[in-house]
């Protein structure tokens, strides 16, 4: 072997630690260098007495230091001692070692020139300290940013392989390096069991590790055939002669091929999920390829790390792309012992055996917990113990949701005994989300478990972003639950202070997924992470103005549509999602099921939406909305679904406010009949009902009343306990009575910040106290209920305010003011009887 110097040059490290400390050192070295000159400038900034400052000439070297860094750790260090071979002509050797020298010469450059400055502007002046500082802090900035240069270039592998530094590996070109250990890629978007915040399962030797997808091997380096002379072939300065390239072995090939027919297929999969049966057997094609690869990989003899992958690989596949459940549970089943793997392949093979056998998967899931806890492995003890919560949740036989959470709470007592603060938060906000299943009721238990969140929040150890938005998001839907309108809006305010803080972004992933911090079970090992797979960026920004559009309900008509501009922002952004769905690699089973979720968030929108266009009587665009949302909730088979049941009470709502009263009726009965008794959509029909059965069937207002009397004076909703007293004051009975009810009404309706309620309470008490009366205090109350209807843009109750303005007026024979009032009134009375007159027709019919 053939070198310029008599004596070897030395070897760089080659240990993975010897090299990773090498970069955190080049790392400290640049940092050091730059605070020395950082400090340096600001105090010439702000706190130097003296006429001597740092200007622009004092920052040359300095920016000759950095770039000379740049272009030394740019080159491919495998180009220094190269043959001749294509890369624009011959002699890409000495062009390498050119820019290298180049580079070299701006950083000695740099580190010359703050030499000189020092010695020119501060000792020859003869500056004491702290002036002279200036210059010391610039020699010793340059000293240590080439330094830190020269660290990170002899600890850099050069071209990928195993050397470090500048000196090449011992590699022929033309030769192919065959890898020492393989791989598989283990984490999917669509193996995620379904639970709040969807567990990943950690698979590698560090389960926090990220994975992997199977890479064929490099391919080999192709010389200038233009160039070669017969008898001659390109060899590097170490290996004299010819080098045939190594064949790769068959089972790599196999595997490479698998998974380009698994990329392929997934590039698609958007797409394939609303192609059509052609598309999709052009998937299932690929997928099947894929998997014969694997198959056939499965045939030789691999090395026992290596076949445990394929074959987790393998099975995830069958799981997720078909319903060979059988051949998915047998080919675990083969697996072997090494750790890591063996508790991946438990964990899917819960999974596989849930699908036919609840009972089954969920008593073999005890003996895993119970296994990895004897051998403390708590990493995977809280990967089992999640699975176990996210089963309990699922559709099944077993399902049961005290039982989970019952799991959660063990959860959180060993993370807490083991102080993972990050683990004891999520238990904490997965026991949140499902106590607020059962609605209001469950608000109180749900507030007790984010209590416990914001208490590990607050404990000094800093929680991943995903975590406090969710406790944030948590928090408003329990205020929302509640109706305490003015708590969700300084909640939302904060949230949105959350989200536009960019620092909350740089680690979002685009597919959701994010870290929680394990501790070790031994002293001094490194920390470990487990998974978790929640909203994207987008998904979350969506589902913060649906949020928003909520908290801003009732004061919509107040602050100029903001809560209709929200749910508009948070429809285009979800409709941004399946932009971004096209551009991701995903299986069509997990495309699906994103657009699903992207549907439903839609739909729910537009259903909120509805409802605040109803609640200023805007009948014309309710329409056209309540038609789009008919024809996606069709799509999306809600029959029988909370939005189904949305979409039934808010199509009563637009037949009510359309003068169709039987349709309301039947659609109102169609759900206080088909729901529990205590759902707060039943009681809010009831309520609804009685309001229309007053005038045509009193007979059936008792018994709708009585069903309410142990449910609403004491419901945790206070727009709920608003609208039954409401309803209560509106009776015919003694005056005290109905007095006390309207003034309890009164203070319900303004706690609730509720307008709608306000003006109704108004115009009944002037109808039931003022009629007939002539007196400056009714005058006053007519004025009241009008104002407050204008200004909530009812029409109808616009009109009936007028209506009582004017009749006190005439009254007090304030004859001109009277006309002039009805001749207001008569433009509002054409827009009221254009949507009194136009019915149901135009609306889809429903059976009750």
């Amino acid at each position: 072997m053939s070198r310029l110097w008599r004596f070897p040059m030395p070897k760089m490290p080659s240990s993975p630690a010897l090299r990773a400390g090498g970069v955190y050192t080049a790392g400290a070295l640049f940092s050091l260098g730059f605070w020395f000159w950082i400090d340096a400038s600001v105090f010439s900034k702000k706190a130097n007495t003296s006429e001597v400052h740092i200007n622009f000439v004092d920052w040359i070297p300095l920016i000759c230091s950095i770039l000379g860094m740049l272009v030394i750790n740019s080159i491919e260090k495998s180009r220094l001692s190269a043959d001749s071979f294509s890369y624009s002509g011959s002699g890409v050797a000495w062009k390498a070692r050119l820019v290298l020298f180049m580079g070299f010469a701006l950083m000695a450059g740099g580190l010359a020139g703050s030499v000189a400055m020092m010695v020119l502007k501060y000792i020859v002046p003869n500056y004491p300290f702290p002036t002279l500082y200036f210059g010391v802090a610039n020699v010793l900035s340059n000293s240590l940013v080439m330094l830190s240069s020269y660290a990170t270039a002899m600890t850099t592998p050069s071209g990928g392989g195993n050397g470090g530094g500048w000196y090449p590996n011992q590699i022929p070109i033309g030769a192919q390096q065959t890898p020492q250990h393989h791989q598989v890629y283990s984490g999917y978007g669509s193996a995620g069991y379904s639970a709040p915040a969807g567990t990943r399962t950690p698979i590698n030797t560090h389960p926090g590790a990220s994975p992997a997808r199977w890479a064929p091997s490099p391919s080999p380096m192709r010389t200038n055939s233009m160039q070669r002379t017969p008898g001659h072939y390109p060899v590097t300065p170490h290996t004299p002669g010819p080098m045939n390239p190594v064949a790769p072995e068959v089972h790599t090939v196999l595997i490479a091929l698998a998974e380009t027919s698994f990329t392929a297929a997934y590039t698609n999969g958007y797409d394939t999920a609303l192609g059509t049966l052609l598309d999709a057997h052009a998937y299932c094609k690929l997928i099947a390829t894929g998997l014969g690869c694997l198959e056939a990989a499965l045939q030789y003899r691999l090395q026992p790390r290596v076949e445990a992958m394929v074959r987790l690989r393998y099975a995830t596949v069958l799981f997720e792309e078909t319903d060979n459940l059988e051949e998915a549970e047998e080919t675990l089943n083969k697996g072997n012992n090494l750790t890591d793997i063996k508790y991946t392949m438990q964990h899917l093979l819960t999974r596989i055996i849930f699908r036919t056998s609840p009972k089954a998967a969920m008593k073999q899931l005890e003996t895993y917990i119970s296994d990895s806890e004897t051998l403390d492995m708590h990493l995977w003890s809280y990967t089992f113990r999640f699975l176990r919560f996210s089963l309990f949740i699922e559709p099944s036989l077993i399902h049961d949701d005290q039982l989970a959470i019952s799991a959660l709470q063990k959860i959180g007592g060993l993370s807490r005994s083991r102080r993972d603060v990050a683990i004891t938060a999520l238990s904490s906000i997965m026991e949140a989300m499902l106590s607020l299943l059962p609605g209001v009721e469950g608000v109180e238990s749900a507030q007790r478990a984010l209590a416990n969140a914001y208490t590990q929040q607050n404990s000094g150890v800093a929680l991943p972003p995903q975590i406090e938005i969710m406790i944030q998001l948590l928090d408003i839907v329990c205020s929302l639950m509640k109706g305490k309108s003015n708590d969700s809006e300084l909640k939302i305010r904060k949230l949105h202070g959350m989200l536009d803080r960019a620092a909350e972004w740089t680690s979002w992933r685009e597919d959701g997924e994010f870290e929680v911090t394990v501790n070790s079970n031994r002293q001094g090992r490194p920390q470990e992470h487990l998974k978790f797979q929640w909203l994207n960026k987008d998904e979350l920004i969506s589902l913060g103005y649906l949020l928003s559009g909520l908290a801003k309900f009732q004061r919509n008509i107040d602050e100029s549509g903001k809560g209709e501009l929200f749910l508009s922002e948070g429809t285009k952004t979800a409709d941004r999602i399946t932009d971004e769905l096209k551009k991701t690699h995903i299986s069509m089973a997990a495309a699906k099921r994103k657009i699903l979720w992207k549907k439903q968030l839609k739909c729910y929108m537009w259903v909120y939406h509805c409802f605040l266009l109803c609640a200023r009587t805007d009948w014309d665009n309710s329409l056209r909305l309540f038609k789009s949302i008919d024809d996606l909730a069709r799509t999306l088979e809600s029959e029988g679904t909370p939005l189904g049941e949305l979409k039934i009470y808010l199509h009563a709502i637009i037949c009510h406010g359309t003068n169709d009263l039987y349709n309301a009726c039947n659609l109102y009965a169609q759900l206080y009949n088909s729901l529990p008794s205590d759902s707060e959509l039943s009681i809010i029909s009831k309520l609804n009902s009685i309001l229309i059965l007053r005038i045509h069937d009193e007979q059936q207002v008792e018994p709708l009343m009585a069903s309410l009397e142990k449910l609403c004076p004491q419901h945790k909703n206070e727009n709920i306990r608003a609208a039954y007293i409401t309803v209560k004051a509106t009776e015919r009975g003694e005056l005290v009575k109905t007095k006390n009810y309207l003034s309890l009404a009164l203070k319900y309706a303004s706690t609730a910040a509720n307008q709608q309620l306000t003006f109704l309470v108004l115009s009944f008490m002037y109808s039931r106290f003022f009629a007939g009366v002539v007196s400056e205090q009714a005058e006053k109350s007519a004025k009241a209920a009008m104002q407050n209807a204008k200004k909530g843009r009812d029409s109808l109750w616009t009109l009936m305010g007028g209506e009582m303005v004017a009749d006190c007026l005439s009254r007090k024979g304030n004859i001109g003011e009277a006309e002039r009032q009805r001749q207001k009134n008569a433009e509002v009375r054409t827009i009221v009887i254009r949507n009194l007159t136009r019915g149901g027709s135009r609306l889809p019919q429903q059976q009750p």
